[in-house]
């Protein structure tokens, strides 16, 4: 997989983000239970993306590329995000692992047999697998609900 430009760090308040910017295809680590030196460490080389003032003077302070989110809503922040960085251009949807961020890779439809519901391993013949977590994806019905709303989006995204 070639790897975007963007690589993200969601502070504790951004989880959302993190799993809609994964969605994207876009490297976006975030850990609810984290302290904010560890934060900083793992931030370099990234964009830490946050909603804590003090965390963004730190983050400065240290060399580390930030962006502060002043939107609680996940919509509003992710637009806030293509904003500032047009990250719509890079975007390659459903190849990170929404859970972990891993990178997710074909996977022969007879090794996850035993690992999916039956009618999932009878209807679908594509599947993908997190190198990391192991996590099992397919197109399923969730996909078009998940294909609409980032659409809406990135409608959005092109009439601004």
């Amino acid at each position: 997989m070639e790897e975007s430009k963007f690589k993200f760090f969601c502070d504790r308040m951004l989880g959302k983000l993190a799993k809609k910017l994964r969605l994207l295809g876009f490297d976006a680590l975030y850990y609810n239970e984290i302290e904010e030196e560890e934060i900083l460490r793992l931030s370099k080389g990234r964009i830490l993306l946050t909603r804590d003032k003090i965390l963004e003077r730190k983050a400065k302070k240290q060399g580390i590329e930030v962006f502060y989110i002043k939107s609680d809503k996940w919509r509003s922040q992710l637009k806030a995000v293509n904003d500032r960085f047009s990250i719509e251009k890079y975007s390659k949807p459903f190849t990170r692992c929404s859970e972990c961020n891993g990178e997710l890779v074909d996977v022969e439809k007879e090794k996850v047999k035993d690992k999916v519901p039956e009618y999932v391993y009878k209807t679908i013949d594509e599947f993908k697998i997190c190198k990391n977590c192991g996590k099992i994806y397919w197109k399923g019905s969730h996909i078009s609900w998940i294909v609409s709303d980032i659409g809406k989006l990135v409608r959005a995204w092109e009439r601004d």
